[in-house]
């Protein structure tokens, strides 16, 4: 029915609370506060020891695509176009199974690291998916189905149908967006539709959940131009502007990437109340560019973190990807003291959270707030001592000293393992997957 962690540092919006305590019954938090003041009240609940360790709340990869595991490695030292060109014609030949296959994988890979939560788009399938993945391996997840202007007419179907399947499901672990991929690939009349979908849909089941949209914005520097070339459309300024013109922004939609924005653009994700999510890694690694984090700041606007998929990262690691925002910041700026570890940490959790719909219940440790829950073993050569405990997390840390992690409560991962999961035969399937998707391409 419950636990109690002892012991450990708690990272909570009222501060560092050392020597603390943390109980949690069913799938909430139910108290913080002094060891002798919880056992009390709680002494029949298990005890978890954290000595030791800091006790965080669950990252939150707010813009990912899980199963691209897969493709980890497939495609590297190639521009964004010439990438996702190569990275398209793997994905043609993926089978349902394998896109289940790869996030289990992913799934697996952001629970060891201390990721609970996961912003995924890439594609369903009733026999086999993302979501089937999620509600396996116990993590929590708003999935959605990509589509393009070529697929669009499917893509709305396939996510209406989705939604009302899968929806609230895993005692409310899984939730369902609505994913027109980037202006430059999806047309002016699917993000229309794409608008009047989730709104419908929020309508009519967001007593589960915020259905949001989540979307690629201004992930390149030339795509308003290719959005004008593409689908023979005009008009000024930049991909913000005509999204806005078409009357498609609002606090429902998550931008992921917003690299290219003016301060004007800035000004209208603002007014409109869109999300952005910021993808450092991939888009340093993919020479994108990088997102003017303190104009966005100063905007006010809600601002979560993500890794990508693994196709253009490589990893799902959160904490390599909370390092890689603040020092690009500082070299960006030339100043070391801007977006310092604590802001990091708040832009990895309750940022992401708020980001995708989800702020009241996850990305902090509060009394109320689901358990969602890392713990992190502080005693590395690589990272004592320890002076600063958000310090520690974002620039010494490493995504391997998660020791154990919950999610709505249950006990994912142990001594940095995943409970009850055969390695092996895991890899195994893997290694399998892999050949026979080879196989096909060639």
């Amino acid at each position: 029915m419950g636990f109690v962690i002892e012991g450990g540092t708690l990272l909570t919006p009222d501060g560092v609370k050392r020597n603390g305590s943390l109980a949690c019954v069913e799938d909430r938090i139910v108290a913080l506060g002094p060891a002798d003041d919880l056992r009390s009240k709680y002494g029949s609940l298990e005890k978890i020891d954290a000595k030791g360790c800091l006790v965080s709340p669950g990252f939150v990869n707010a813009h990912t695509h899980c199963a691209m595991t897969l493709v980890r490695g497939f495609a590297e030292g190639i521009s964004l176009m010439d990438w996702l060109d190569r990275i398209w014609a793997f994905e043609a030949k993926l089978m349902p199974s394998d896109i289940q296959l790869g996030a289990e994988l992913g799934a697996y890979e952001a629970l060891l690291s201390g990721t609970t939560t996961l912003n995924s788009q890439y594609f369903y399938s009733d026999n086999a998916s993302e979501a089937h993945a999620f509600l396996k391996t116990g993590i929590r997840a708003v999935v959605g189905h990509g589509f393009f202007e070529r697929t669009k007419d499917e893509g709305l179907r396939i996510t209406e149908n989705m939604a009302r399947r899968w929806h609230g499901s895993g005692d409310g672990r899984i939730r369902v967006s609505v994913d027109p991929h980037a202006p430059y690939s999806t047309g002016p009349e699917a993000y229309e539709e794409a608008f009047r979908l989730a709104s419908r849909l929020n309508e009519e089941i967001g007593d589960r959940g915020k259905v949001v949209i989540h979307t690629h914005i201004a992930e390149v520097a030339d795509e308003a131009s290719q959005v004008k070339d593409n689908f023979k459309v005009d008009f000024t300024g930049g991909v913000v502007d005509y999204l806005n013109n078409l009357g498609v922004l609002s606090d429902i939609v998550v931008a992921a990437h917003s690299i290219h924005v003016s301060e004007e653009e800035i000004g209208i994700l603002k007014t409109k109340g869109v999300s952005v999510v910021l993808n450092p890694v991939s888009n340093l690694k993919l020479a994108l560019g990088i997102a003017p984090y303190a104009k966005l700041r100063a905007a006010g606007l809600r601002i979560g973190l993500g890794t990508d998929g693994a196709g253009s990262n490589n990893t799902l690691d959160m904490v390599e990807s909370m390092k890689i925002l603040s020092i690009t910041e500082k070299q960006a700026t030339g100043d070391p003291r801007v977006l310092g570890s604590k802001e990091a940490f708040d832009i990895g959790t309750a940022g992401g959270a708020k980001a995708i719909g989800w702020g009241d219940e996850i990305g902090s440790l509060r009394e109320g707030y689901k358990a969602d829950i890392a713990i992190i073993d502080t005693r590395k050569m690589h990272s004592v001592p320890l002076y600063g405990e958000y310090d520690h997390l974002v620039y010494s840390a490493r995504s391997g000293d998660v020791r154990d992690v919950f999610v709505n409560g249950k006990h994912l991962v142990e001594q940095g393992r995943v409970i009850g999961l055969d390695y092996q035969d895991f890899f195994r399937r893997v290694e399998d997957t892999q050949e026979s998707i080879m196989s096909r391409l060639e």
